[in-house]
């Protein structure tokens, strides 16, 4: 029976786990297309934009490691000092272009390398006061003036240049114009004529800012930022000398009486000496604050003093193409896909998707300072989509796992144990695993008498083997079994598998009592006015075996194969030589020993094994049985464990008795008489009640 019960029977369709494997693949890919097409939407879209450009900004005020900074540079600025210094005087803002000229010709001799001013000079003045400030500012060879593409200074014409062209050797203006983003916000620098290049040929055209922070920042870092109020201070007498010594204002003559004039002294003058100041206006009247990453407004010369140092020191920020974005998308989908689907837990791919946004991010962070911008965006918006598509796959992977599990198990198992699989799918280790369990094996004897009356009246016949599967099946299921299959009018059943169960031997037992007493209402119902009996026969045995689900790529089904389970087989036919209606394997016996009546027979050697085992038959409940049937199971033991101790002589008394109590008992029949026997003829020294059955 056992090769019956595991080969060539009726099995539970498996639909997608039983299907090929490669239709799972095929099913992601329905998802992984569509998920690839938003990844690209998504990067042309202002989000990916207005993200990428919110990582830059963050990145940019907390840098892994802070640029290098040139140790020739300073600030100088028109703030609210400068501002309240000149309102005392009565000026304000727009200064006279003489306040100008006294800033660059005390900056020119304190001693500045370069001075670049980030001021327009577009609209014309008093003609005296922009005629003194043109001459000064050419007559200073360090200085840089502002202009736009459109417009140079109002005073440096093409008719003041050609007659200056000893002073305009080298290029004295720079672009000031510089394109902010859609937001507001600096964050790319043109450098080709600009202010920042000085005139010079710079190595590429523009470049994201590599950004030192803002003016607190540079402050801390050691970058002198200066108020314009005491330079200004100085230049009135600067300016008397030189309208002295060249009366005509011109700028040959305004450039020799500088070059004889002492330099400047103090703390001031020493702080921008060789240095390459940039000059610009930070109060709240000037209007030329600008929003900047590194801070919400900071005055607009950070922009050229940033750029130039850039070039000079630290170099700029490339932005990496998009093969590079869309190969980190890549990955980092990759990686979630692969870390996080067919998991039943949602931990696992929340968990890959959050250490490859953090792996994405830090490594666009460290990049930054290393001067390249990986947009963080799509790789990110791929990273959150794959795993929206992993949780749906693994949800409906579960969901339909779990129909399945109710499909493959509702009619085999109890209501609860189904429920507790449902929610607990991974409890079946539909793979195959090795699990200690008892197996139950069942058969009708008396079915052939029956299905002989019953030849001419086959829905009868049904309706009889259908109420016996009902009994049984129901008394299993009180009991948490799971009936593996039906073989006509046999029964194959599992306790402790699918779903762990507790005291599986005690299980079993109990359910064989349930299922043997239930047949009585069989025999009164469809037996008993035929005139047939119908008895059951049960075999029990509990071992280690091999559980899964079993079967070919079209149909599988869940069940049991091993020697524990052949060994269930061939006890449930062993009933038919010992007389028994319940047989129990050794360890079976042993495990309900203190719960359960049981009696030894034999010890059995079935066909293809060596080894024999103690087999037992089960008499009930401890505590409810009859008075006369525990005098029957006391003296047979005594009489039975007397021949295993080759007390033959002994053994005869308990015997007679165990057999005048139940006098059709075959083993006690077949021990009697083998006692009757050994007493005049012993066996040799080595004999051992073991009983071979060549038959399975």
């Amino acid at each position: 029976m056992a090769a019956a019960c595991l080969a060539g029977l009726p099995a539970v369709e498996w639909g997608w786990l039983a299907a090929p494997a490669h239709n799972i693949p095929s099913l992601r890919w329905r998802w992984l297309l569509p998920v690839a097409l938003l990844v690209v939407a998504f990067h042309f879209t202002p989000f990916d934009t207005a993200l990428n450009r919110a990582f830059f900004d963050a990145s940019s005020r907390h840098p892994f490691r802070a640029p290098p900074l040139p140790a020739n540079s300073a600030l100088v600025l028109v703030d609210e000092q400068t501002m309240s210094a000149m309102s005392a005087q009565g000026v304000r803002w727009p200064f006279p272009r003489i306040v100008f000229a006294q800033l660059i010709a005390a900056l020119q001799l304190a001693g500045a390398e370069k001075v670049v001013i980030d001021f327009t000079f577009f609209e014309e003045s008093d003609a005296m006061q922009d005629q003194l400030l043109a001459a000064v500012a050419a007559g200073s060879p360090a200085v840089i003036l502002a202009r736009t593409t459109e417009r140079a200074p109002v005073f440096w014409g093409p008719d003041f240049v050609r007659a200056n062209a000893p002073l305009f050797a080298q290029p004295r203006t720079g672009l000031v114009e510089f394109p902010a983003d859609s937001d507001g916000v600096a964050r790319r620098y043109p450098l080709p004529g600009s202010l920042a290049a000085f005139g010079t040929n710079p190595p590429q055209a523009d470049g994201l800012l590599r950004w030192h922070g803002g003016l607190e920042q540079l402050s801390a870092r050691g970058v002198p930022v200066l108020s314009a109020a005491a330079f200004i201070d100085a230049g009135p007498p600067i300016l008397e000398r030189l309208a002295s010594a060249a009366p005509d204002l011109d700028a040959p003559g305004i450039a020799r009486a500088l070059a004889a004039e002492p330099p400047l002294a103090g703390k001031m003058a020493d702080a921008v000496r060789g240095k390459v100041v940039f000059v610009g206006a930070n109060a709240s009247g000037t209007f030329d604050v600008k929003p900047m990453p590194v801070g919400k407004i900071e005055p607009g010369v950070l922009i050229h003093w940033t750029a130039w140092t850039n070039l000079v020191a630290g170099g700029f920020i490339t932005a990496l193409a998009w093969p590079a974005v869309f190969g980190a998308a890549l990955l980092a989908g990759g990686a979630v896909l692969w870390l996080g689907i067919n998991r039943a837990s949602l931990v696992a791919p929340l968990a890959a998707a959050v250490i490859a946004t953090l792996l994405l991010l830090a490594g666009a962070w460290l990049l930054l300072s290393a001067g390249w911008f990986l947009a963080p965006a799509t790789p990110l918006a791929a990273t959150g989509l794959v795993l929206l598509g992993v949780v749906v796959e693994n949800f409906w992977r579960e969901q339909r796992r779990k129909r399945e599990i109710q499909a493959m198990f509702g009619a085999y198992v109890d209501p609860g144990v189904v429920a507790q699989l449902v929610r607990n799918p991974e409890a079946i280790a539909l793979r195959g695993e090795r699990r200690e369990a008892t197996v139950f094996f069942s058969d009708l004897a008396g079915f052939t008498d029956l299905s002989e009356k019953l030849a001419d009246q086959p829905e009868r016949m049904v309706e009889v083997v259908n109420a016996y599967l009902e009994e049984t099946s129901e008394c299993l299921h009180r009991h948490g079994a799971y009936v593996d299959k039906y073989i006509g009018d046999a029964v194959m059943a599992v306790l402790g598998a699918p779903a762990p169960l507790p005291d599986h031997a005690l299980a079993a037992c109990r359910a064989s009592l349930e299922a043997q007493a239930a047949l009585a209402g069989i025999n009164a119902r469809y037996a008993a006015p035929i005139g047939v009996r119908l008895e059951v026969r049960i075999g029990l045995n509990t071992g280690d075996m091999i559980v899964g689900n079993l079967g070919s790529s079209r149909k599988k089904q869940y069940t049991v194969m091993g020697d524990a389970v052949n060994l269930a087989s061939r006890l449930e036919g062993a009933n038919k030589y010992f007389g028994t209606g319940i047989l129990l394997g050794e360890e079976t016996a042993r495990r309900v020993q203190s719960t359960m009546v049981t009696r030894p027979l034999a010890r059995l050697r079935v066909k293809g094994k060596a080894q024999a085992i103690e087999v037992h038959t089960l008499h009930g409940a401890t505590g409810t049985l009859a008075a006369a049937e525990n005098e029957f199971v006391t003296a047979y033991r005594a009489g039975y464990t007397a021949c295993v101790e080759h007390r033959f002589a002994a053994a005869l008394p308990a015997l007679a008795r165990a057999l005048a109590l139940r006098p059709d008992d075959a083993s006690t029949q077949r021990w009697h008489a083998d006692a009757t026997t050994f007493v005049s003829t012993p066996p040799p020294p080595n004999w051992e009640p073991i009983v071979s059955l060549d038959s399975k």
